[in-house]
């Protein structure tokens, strides 16, 4: 099989294509041929060696595909299967390749409302969406709520779930115009509930986000972000409130947490979660990683009752080196409105014979 892989950590020009032996998958495993995978801000910080791992390494973790072969003690699928999967854990690689072995616990059946392209999309955004939100902010209808990153993926899936939970109070951000569009027209949010932050200090930020809330702190803040959107929701966070942040710093980014003065949480007696999608995965015991399929089920069920709905994906080609390598620079860039995802050609014989078998799904 194909994969683009690399074997050192460094530049976008470290990625190369190789050939690898179709993984077999474990006792517990599935097999999935891909037809779709995406691009995450996790992905770059992997290639740059921030989360280190062994080389060569695939990177990717969203797919959809099709089961191509079982484990011996699997029966939750059959083969032909149609599949979105979460990559976070141990596999076999990456979604940067046309076959992936991956423990049953993080797959299940896409929804039958998404294409391929929406369902490879979803999972590590939605995921990290939902487990904020619902394990750690754990936000009421009446809860004010500030998220970071409004057009991106961990920050659109968010304002979705904030949205069917009832919560009417959420101001996000933009880093331009398209932005600023993209979260009116797909999310719902109102424009004087996005805050436009290129240019401008975090004074003038916290006042703004501030005057949106009525001139209020935020019950709950969520960083999507990183470095000065991460200060941004210290200072936005109210008494007794919680922030939430899915994003690590590299020295010598420094917030002052423990200081009795300086500190916004000593201060305001707020409460500091981190968030690690992986970290059940890659670092907890096998019986916790039914939770995964629980939550891609509850996932599935919500998107196909259209109380969540996909936002925009933008198709960069197919699985290529060059796809991958202008995939990691938007994703470095910043300002991607949705998000981007990249397709694993078939042969035609293949392709005819899932169309007969998605043709026959929908008669049963």
């Amino acid at each position: 099989m194909k994969v683009i892989a690399i074997k050192e950590f460094g530049d976008v020009d470290k990625f190369f294509e190789a050939e690898r032996d179709i993984p077999k998958p474990g006792a517990q495993e599935v097999l999935l041929r891909i037809r779709a995978g995406s691009f995450n801000q996790i992905d770059y910080k992997f290639r740059q060696g921030r989360y280190g791992g062994s080389l060569p390494m695939v990177l990717g973790q969203d797919v959809a595909g099709v089961i191509e072969d079982v484990g011996k003690d699997v029966n939750r699928f059959r083969i032909g299967d149609e599949v979105w999967a979460y990559l976070g854990g141990p596999c076999s690689n990456g979604a940067y390749a046309e076959y992936v072995s991956v423990p049953h616990d993080f797959v299940t059946v896409r929804p039958q409302t998404l294409s391929p392209e929406e369902a490879a999309s979803v999972p590590v955004c939605a995921l990290t969406a939902n487990q904020a939100i619902r394990l750690k902010a754990k936000p009421t209808p009446n809860h004010s709520v500030f998220v970071t990153g409004g057009a991106g993926g961990p920050g659109s899936a968010a304002i979705q779930i904030l949205q069917m939970i009832g919560v009417e109070k959420i101001v996000t951000t933009s880093g331009h115009e398209e932005s600023k569009e993209f979260i009116v027209d797909q999310l719902r949010v109102a424009p004087e509930q996005i805050i436009d932050y290129p240019g401008k200090g975090l004074k003038q930020l916290t006042e703004e986000a501030i005057a949106a809330n009525d001139g209020n702190l935020f019950d709950k803040t969520f960083d999507f972000i990183g470095g000065e959107m991460k200060r941004l929701c210290f200072e936005l966070v109210d008494f007794n409130g919680d922030i939430v942040s899915t994003v690590p710093e590299l020295d010598p980014f420094a917030v002052p947490v423990w200081h009795g003065i300086a500190s916004p949480l000593f201060r305001r007696s707020a409460s500091l979660h981190f968030h690690r999608l992986g970290a059940a995965a890659l670092y907890g015991l096998k019986e916790q990683w039914h939770r995964y399929t629980q939550e891609l089920q509850e996932l599935t069920f919500l998107y196909e009752a259209e109380r969540l709905w996909p936002i925009r994906v933008q198709n960069l080609g197919p699985l290529s080196v060059e796809t991958i390598r202008h995939g990691h620079e938007r994703l470095e860039a910043g300002g991607v409105q949705g998000k981007m995802i990249f397709t694993v050609p078939w042969p035609a014989s293949l392709t005819n014979s899932v169309k007969i078998r998605e043709r026959c799904s929908l008669t049963r």
